[in-house]
Formats: structure tokens, sequence, C-alpha cells
């Protein structure tokens, strides 16, 4: 195991124990009897009212009483971590890729592979090695909440624009079967087209489409190909670099186990990625016209998160790069484009020796979207045997039972892990990623398990690097630029191994 993970574990177990040793000299008050069954704690603040309505239908039924906490902001680390050494720890606990080694140091999660309820541990044999909640891939640490994705939002009536609504489900399933020259080669003739009127054509998977002779009163709105925010290093740090981990490794789980070598081999791909970035950069949306780099492009008033999403969400950009949670926030710019919204897949010019991921294909690659568990419901090991059981016994039927997946889908609004194509939702971008998952055409989160937890890399070094020595310059990028990027990105996640 990565000695940065263990060093970080031994310190983790060391303050837990030094907090059991404070917490039992505390008051009377700490000894209280528990009024409660057995307690949930959830830190996936979107679905805290859902999920108290689920919990008192589940007590109605079962003659139970069941505490629930869910916090109000998305720092849950040091609650949940006072909670896990109270007097009145939660059988449920929140956790993700980031907090299993703080809690598998210390014993206080269960393996769901020596579950004591069969259905239970049946559930559990059942989610993908690319989505378990592992320390090195023996482990199955918890049940997921949910999945996300994220991928290049289209709305369809652009296609209908463009091309003619007769051709846009063939350019749909083109574009995902289109080479990254091609992709190329169409946004540079997409771009023209808005920006002069030039006619033409673009060629993807073979396949040719004319451009409308006249543009509409929707494609008359666009000024650039992209909507990017330049501002948000997790836009282009987090998602692009994870493409790129994608090419090296499966699950988050292999990342953090990454050797030298294996880090070593990220080079190449991080150089794919900023050659796209370069692309999408030079094809990028403003409110007047097209946006261009330098200081504008990483300010915050002018390309934060949210004018991305209004330049999309208002028809100034074609494509918007980002994840199925960015619906709610388009849904409150423009209603009238949330039938129309669907995924296509990012696509990096790739070569086959840059990708280390077994089975994995150029071709495969590019037609597919990452999706991912972002939080699961873990089994506190430090409760009473009689929790354990109830808890077992919750998570069975919520993820199992008619009302608990109903719940999950319709209440919570979250796709089920285990979602098939009989799973529906009126958010079309969930619909989407359900389609891509039933072909089997999806990538991984690797970036969470990247050293120092999730975003550090993606924000910290490769964004970072980005954004304050490129984005921030309207100075041509060159190949070296993207090697000394890459190199330097590379390094940094060395630097932090140790």
């Amino acid at each position: 195991m990565n000695n940065m993970w263990k060093k970080a574990g031994l310190a983790l177990t060391s303050l837990l124990l030094g907090a059991a040793v404070l917490s039992g000299c505390g008051s009377g008050e700490a000894k209280a009897p528990k009024d409660y069954d057995f307690y949930i704690f959830n830190a996936k603040t979107e679905n805290a009212d859902a999920l108290a309505e689920v919990v008192k239908k589940y007590e109605q039924e079962n003659g139970l009483k069941i505490k629930v906490f869910s916090l109000g902001t998305t720092d849950s680390a040091e609650t949940l971590r006072s909670e896990m050494n109270s007097s009145h720890k939660p059988a449920i606990f929140s956790t993700n890729i980031g907090g299993v080694a703080e809690w598998s140091e210390s014993k206080a999660i269960m393996d769901l592979n020596q579950a004591t309820n069969p259905e239970l541990k049946a559930l559990a044999d059942k989610i993908p090695d690319s989505m378990r909640l592992s320390m090195d891939g023996s482990q199955n640490y918890g049940i997921p909440y949910n999945i996300e994705g994220y991928g290049l939002i289209i709305d369809t009536r652009m296609v209908d624009g463009l091309f003619g609504s007769e051709h846009t489900a063939a350019f749909l399933d083109d574009f995902k079967a289109a080479t990254y020259d091609e992709f190329e080669s169409f946004v540079t003739a997409v771009d023209d087209y808005i920006q002069s009127d030039k006619p033409g054509s673009v060629t993807l998977n073979g396949h040719t489409y004319k451009f409308a002779g006249e543009k509409t009163a929707l494609t008359k709105e666009l000024t650039g190909v992209f909507a990017e925010a330049g501002a948000e290093k997790w836009t282009y740090g987090d998602h692009m670099g994870n493409m790129a981990l994608n090419a090296i490794f499966d699950s988050p789980v292999a990342a953090k186990n990454a050797t030298e070598e294996q880090v070593d081999e990220l080079q190449s791909p991080v150089e794919k990625v900023v050659q796209t970035l370069d692309l999408y950069s030079q094809h990028a949306a403003g409110m007047n016209g097209p946006a261009k780099r330098g200081p504008d492009y990483i300010n915050s008033t002018t390309a934060s998160y949210d004018v991305s999403v209004q330049l999309f969400a208002s028809g100034k950009a074609l494509l918007l790069k980002q994840g199925n949670w960015v619906y709610p926030n388009i849904a409150k710019l423009n209603t009238d484009i949330l039938p129309y919204l669907t995924f296509l897949p990012i696509k990096l010019p790739l070569e086959q020796s840059d990708i280390k991921v077994p089975g994995l294909t150029v071709e495969k690659f590019n037609r597919s979207v990452p999706e991912f568990v972002p939080s699961y419901y873990a089994i506190n090991t430090k409760v009473t045997k009689r929790e354990q059981d109830l808890a077992q016994q919750f998570l069975v039927w919520l993820n199992t039972s008619e009302e608990g997946r109903k719940a999950i889908v319709n209440d919570f609004e979250f796709i089920p892990y285990n979602a098939d194509a009989g799973v529906k939702f009126d958010n079309t971008l969930n619909n989407s990623l359900i389609a891509y998952k039933v072909a089997g055409d999806t990538l991984s989160n690797p970036f969470n398990g990247s050293p120092a937890g999730g975003s550090y890399w993606g924000q910290e070094v490769f964004g970072t690097i980005l954004q304050e020595n490129y984005l921030n310059s309207p100075k041509a990028w060159t190949q070296e630029d993207y090697r000394d990027i890459a190199k330097q990105s590379v390094q940094g996640w060395k630097d932090a191994m140790y």
C-alpha cells in the first residue's frame, strides 16, 4: 500500500484513539441511554428530506425508531468523526474512497464480504469492481448511494438547427463512434459556421452532415462551441484529469495504490488531455462573442461555474462539459431545454499505446462517459450486534424492495448503482447515463484515488498549473507546452505520494 496512505491511516487512528480516551472522561450526559434502535448519519445533503420520509415509512412498517442526521453542509468529515467517537454512534454512516482509510485503520467499518445478512452480502457481491469501496480491491466496504457521471451535454434541438431534425438521431450515434480527429474537425467547422456563416459539412464516423443553409432562431444565438468555466479548476482539473487517469487506472482503488512506474505512464495521457483543453479553450463561447484565453477567462465574475451554465442554458454554447448534477441549475434558467438534453462522450487523441487498462481500446474509451459512486452507506462495527443487524436489514430493504427502490428514484432522484433500462426519470441527463451504463460504455473515477484525496491532484496540481500559467494568457500553446504541463503534473503526483 502507498506509504502516504499508511501514514495517514496511522495518524488518524492515533487521533481517534485520543478522542476516544477523552470522550471516556466525559460527564454522565455522554452515557445517556439511546432512545432509538439505530442511527443513520447521512452526509448527502440533497436527499436529506426524502431520506427522513423514507425512514418514517420503514419505522412504521417495522415498529422501529431510527435516528437520522443529515448535514446541512458538504463538509462532513469532522462532524462524522465526532459522532463516530461519541457514545451514540451511527450504525450506518456516509463515506467514500477519501474516508475509507480512516475507518478501515480504526476497524470501524464492516467489510460486506463478511456481512452476516446473506441478502446484504449478495447485494454487495453484485457491485462492479470499478465501483467498490476498498483499500486494495479485496474489501467491499459500502453500498453505493447512487451513480453520477459527466460528459459533453448538448441540446439536441441545436443539432436539428445545424443539420436538420431528420439527421439528429444518426448524428448522435455517429458522434459517439467518431474518432478524435473527426471530433476536432467538427469543432473547427461548427465554430466557423457560428462566427462567419461559412457553409460546409462535417464527417463523423465516416458519415457526412451538411450545415443548414440558414441559421435557426436557436443557432443564431451561438457564440462558441464550448461553455467553459476557467475560474473553476475542478471543471478541468478534476474532470479532464480524470479522463487521463482512466487510461492507466480502472478504479479509484487502482489509482490509490499506484506504483511510481504507473504514475510515469500518465505522461502521455495527460499531454493528450492538455491538447484537448487547448481545443476547448480556442473555441469557447462568451456572452457577446467568443471567449478568449487571458485574465477574463479565469475571472470568477466572467468565467465561473454559474456563468458557464448560463452560457449553455441561454443557447450561447453548443456543448457544456458537466455532470448530471447540473440539471437542477439548468432548470432554474431554462425549462424549455430540459427534454432535449443528452450526454455525448469526451474524446481524447489517445493512441493504443497510451492505454494500460487491460481490454480498454481507444474506440471504447472515446465512446464512453465516466460514471461513478460519489458516496456509500457503510456499517459501523463499533455499535452493538443488534444495531448492525438492523442496519443490514435496512440497506437490503432500501436497495431491493419495490418501495425502497422507488424512493431512490422518485424521492431521492438518484440513479441506483444497479439501474437497468427499466429505470426512467424525468431528468433526461439521468436517462442518458443509464443508457451508457446499459451499453457498457462507461469509464471510472480514478481521480478519487489520487494522492492526498480526490481533488488535490486535479485542482491543486494539474488545475493550478493550467490556470496560473496557461489559461490566463492569450499565447498559443505548443507541443512543448503540452509536455511541460504533463511533466509538472506527473511530478506533482509523485511528490504527494510520500
